[in-house]
């Protein structure tokens, strides 16, 4: 067994002790904050790893009082997944792999440098509402059913759709965001790299035979506070349809990583779901898999909340890209293998999942 569960244990009972001495614990939900810059004298850290930081406020500290920090719900932990399975993946093993050896680094790397090289993707830009019209009729040329879901005028998310076979009304959703900070002919790994892998997923899985219904969703306005995902999860629960959604995957920052770790983040509630991607993680990749039970800072969040079941997958936090946010958030800098290994889990989630 890896030290990181019980090293959790230890935390949780101090936790304990500690909330009884009113004394605040939190996790960080600030992205810029895992930069390393100095939080000052009233915050200690208590544990790190990957996207999980939790630190203990002063007593009389106004932090708590700003968006860079959530108080502890429960369950929050951070483990690297080292379970490998042996033998296949159930009877659907030969088609994923066949799937799976479709997907072409080549055509990801082209598709982050053609996003990249748009002035801006921000939100509302109008690079931003070419780059949604380009990534809209890639995926209706591939055969997808095409809608959009605008939450402001102009400023609108992708839905594509390939109805399942034989459980039309049962949906798997691939997810990535396609808006950027703004900076010139950047935003490559945040998220050209997460829109790249779902296009080529979307080209992989075009012709294969689903029974369930797969819907891709481009989303925007992310960098906003999660504003296209936010407005997409409420239609779909004022139109009662949420209850429909099997299995939520959502790609953010896919591109840049120097040792190997993918993260899987999602709720404690849903850390079972976590622990069965990392299953397929070592099955059908080269990566290993890392569990984060705290989600926050990106669009699985508001489907979560929802009851969805949703995870994000995401770089490792401990080699997080140092251009985050960056004018030097290019292609050249990302690591193209390690996304294409993140659009083969992907892929093999939806066609696992497919036959459930």
């Amino acid at each position: 067994m890896n030290l990181f569960p019980t090293a959790l244990i230890v935390l949780g009972l101090a936790l304990t002790v500690s909330f009884a001495s009113r004394e605040e614990f939190y996790q960080v939900i600030d992205s810029h904050l895992h930069l390393g810059q100095e939080l000052g004298p009233d915050v200690e850290t208590t544990f790190k790893s990957g996207r999980l930081w939790i630190v203990r406020l002063r007593e009389n500290s106004p932090l708590h009082l700003t968006g860079s920090f959530r108080r502890l719900r429960g369950g929050e932990k951070s483990y690297r997944f080292l379970d490998r399975l042996r033998g296949t993946f159930g009877r659907r093993a030969p088609l994923i792999r066949t799937t799976l050896a479709g997907i072409q680094r080549a055509r990801i790397q082209n598709d982050v440098e053609l996003l990249s090289a748009f002035e801006t993707r921000r939100a509302g830009t109008a690079g931003n509402r070419s780059a949604i019209a380009l990534v809209a009729e890639r995926l209706r040329s591939l055969g997808f059913e095409l809608s959009l879901s605008c939450y402001a005028p102009e400023v609108c998310n992708v839905i594509a759709e390939r109805r399942g076979l034989a459980e039309p009304s049962a949906v798997t959703v691939v997810m990535a965001h396609l808006d950027s900070v703004g900076e010139t002919h950047a935003g490559a790994d945040d998220n050209a790299s997460g829109v790249a892998a779902l296009l080529e997923i979307g080209r992989v899985m075009a012709d294969v035979p689903l029974r369930k219904t797969l819907r891709l969703v481009v989303t925007n306005g992310e960098e906003d506070g999660l504003l296209g995902s936010v407005f997409y999860a409420k239609e779909l629960e004022r139109q009662e349809t949420l209850g429909a959604i099997g299995l939520l995957v959502n790609m953010d920052m896919i591109g840049y990583n120097q040792n190997g770790i993918l993260e899987l983040e999602t709720s404690a509630e849903r850390e079972g779901l976590a622990r069965w991607m990392a299953q397929l993680v070592h099955q059908y990749t080269s990566l290993t898999a890392k569990v984060s039970i705290g989600a926050w800072g990106s669009d699985h969040v508001p489907f979560l909340r929802r009851g969805v079941p949703a995870v994000l997958t995401i770089q490792n936090w401990d080699t997080k890209n140092p251009c985050y946010h960056e004018a030097c958030d290019t292609p050249e800098k990302l690591n193209y293998s390690y996304i294409t290994e993140v659009a083969r889990l992907n892929t093999a989630a939806v066609l696992t999942k497919d036959l459930e």
